[in-house]
């Protein structure tokens, strides 16, 4: 092969220092190599493993941060549940900061004369070391008694078939509860009570304050109108929400002590606080008031009047769940039930019983926002009951 067969052959090239006083006459040709779009773009595996991966960092940094986010959180409820209350008192010509100083203000009066007023009746029924505890104790030995002889039976027999060398001895273990502990846990539900009532005085206080701070960080008036929407459609939808079912429940307290009272069951004023306040917590609030009723009746009541306790609780709170609250709320703001177990679950395994009361609004608010934010609308199909 010659060599000017060889040069046609090969690939023109650019010399990088020519001579001085020749011109290069090659043409320098770009060559376009082949890039593979899926070994760029992250694959489907590697998307899963990173959202997990946030996933799991936000959860443990909601573990992590309860003590400052728990009082965030129930203020922002507060406020929501109060906010109607006080744009009522400003169509009466008081300024909002006054307002807001006098739900506060009220609000407190009301909890802290129904903790005196109730202090007693819970002394006596959800003290363990009280005589109605006792004998609760002892009508539950006498009918559990067979299966701890069954028990017992069963004990000495593998001691028996054991050797004599092998037997350990019982070890008896007195726990003995930290007077320390239990002050420093009374100092951090004091310091949660106190932020949380001076923050939800705060943004009630502030009124559309952060909503104008939105407005003016928007870039165009249209987007200016959309969220002035959007924020106030939420603020209304969700503050009536709360109302709704807060009647609902006070409805359910006053006529569970009515019924309490004509059946003949102690303190009937007290169990309707205890029923009104656990039906905020679904399904598990109804069956948990179930179960105290029916415990109080057995150590209170006798004959048939222990069995008209729970008949007519049940009568009560399946008016109430299935007629009253789906009127008065709408069924368009009823919640998934497996969805809404679900959050109570993670709700209580997160943050104990303050999770429990916050899971629901928390996802009430999530679906309301999603109704309106069409970026959400798929979190709220899933959350919709229909």
């Amino acid at each position: 092969m010659s060599t000017d067969s060889a040069l046609m052959g090969a690939e023109p090239f650019e010399e990088e220092n020519p001579r001085p006083g020749r011109e290069s006459a090659t043409v320098v040709e770009a060559v376009a190599v082949p890039v593979d779009a899926k070994a760029v773009a992250p694959s489907a595996s590697m998307r899963v493993a990173s959202s997990a991966l946030a996933t799991v960092a936000i959860v443990a940094a909601l573990w992590a941060a309860k003590a400052v986010l728990m009082p965030v959180v129930f203020a922002i409820v507060l406020t929501l549940l109060m906010t109607p209350a006080v744009a009522f008192l400003g169509r009466l010509g008081l300024p909002t900061w006054l307002g807001a100083a006098v739900m506060m203000v009220l609000a407190i009066a009301v909890v802290g004369i129904g903790v005196l007023q109730l202090s007693n009746p819970a002394e006596q029924w959800l003290n363990p070391r009280s005589p109605q505890w006792h004998k609760l104790e002892t009508q539950l030995r006498a009918i559990t008694q067979p299966l701890s002889k069954i028990q017992g039976a069963q004990e000495r027999v593998s001691e028996i078939a054991e050797p004599d060398g092998q037997r350990k001895p019982r070890e008896v273990v007195v726990q003995k509860r930290d007077t320390l502990a239990a002050l420093a846990e009374f100092q951090a539900v004091l310091v949660g009570a106190v932020s949380t009532i001076v923050l939800a005085y705060f943004l009630l206080a502030a009124d559309d304050l952060f909503l104008r701070k939105l407005i003016r960080v928007l870039p165009t008036m249209q987007d200016k109108r959309i969220a002035v929407g959007i924020a106030r459609t939420i603020r209304s939808e969700i503050g009536r929400y709360f109302a709704t079912v807060a009647i609902s429940n006070t409805g359910l307290a006053v006529a569970t002590a009515l019924v309490m009272g004509y059946i003949g069951m102690p303190s009937p004023v007290f169990w309707g606080v205890v029923v009104g306040l656990l039906n905020f917590l679904p399904y598990l609030g109804a069956a948990t008031s179930l179960v105290l009723l029916t415990a109080a009746a057995a150590v209170s009541l006798e004959g048939w009047q222990i069995l008209q306790v729970p008949l007519a609780f049940l009568v009560l709170t399946t008016i109430e769940g299935q007629f009253v609250q789906p009127v008065l709320v709408g069924r368009r703001m009823q919640l998934n039930v497996v969805v809404t177990f679900l959050a109570l679950m993670f709700g209580s395994w997160l943050w104990g019983l303050g999770g429990l009361f916050i899971a629901v609004p928390t996802l009430v608010v999530l679906k309301i926002c999603a109704d309106h934010i069409e970026a959400l609308s798929t979190i709220g199909e899933f959350i919709s009951r229909d």
